[in-house]
């Protein structure tokens, strides 16, 4: 894209009038280089700088993953981290299922907060309850 705009602005300067019949300037290559500049300075506020920092932090986040934080894969699978490798991650995503996944496969890191953590306990009540009840799946001719 630099280069790009670097031929942009040569082409500009070879077509620009350099000197008239009576020897005053006229076009000012030095605006077009302004110009040029200018824009060149934009993009890397808008586009680049941007991009980098976000780099730097999913990077972060990469380097501080730990055993026992909760993630989300790039697939969409949630887990527990169980072991950390250089480059890869075991997590749990169910009882007894242990996955593998690749270091750069993590998406993010799933913070919990007390609002969301006392919800969860609550719904988990509701689903030991759940669990607890005996439902009677026999025929309705069956008899023992």
């Amino acid at each position: 894209m630099l280069t790009y705009l670097l031929t942009t602005a040569a082409q500009a300067w070879a077509m620009a009038p350099q000197q008239t019949a009576d020897g005053q300037q006229s076009g000012g290559g030095m605006q077009l280089f302004i110009l040029m500049g200018g824009f060149i300075l934009i993009f890397y506020f808008l586009l680049i700088r941007p991009q980098k920092k976000q780099q730097r932090e999913r990077q972060n986040m990469l380097d501080n993953i730990k055993k026992g934080d909760r993630v989300q894969t790039n697939g969409g699978l949630l887990g527990v981290i169980t072991g950390v490798d250089a480059k890869e991650v075991t997590l749990r995503i169910a009882p007894e299922v242990r996955v593998k996944v690749a270091r750069v496969a993590i998406a993010g890191v799933i913070r919990v907060t007390a609002d969301s953590e006392s919800t969860a306990k609550a719904k988990g009540k509701d689903a030991e309850a759940d669990d607890g009840e005996k439902t009677d799946l026999s025929k309705p001719g069956d008899s023992k």
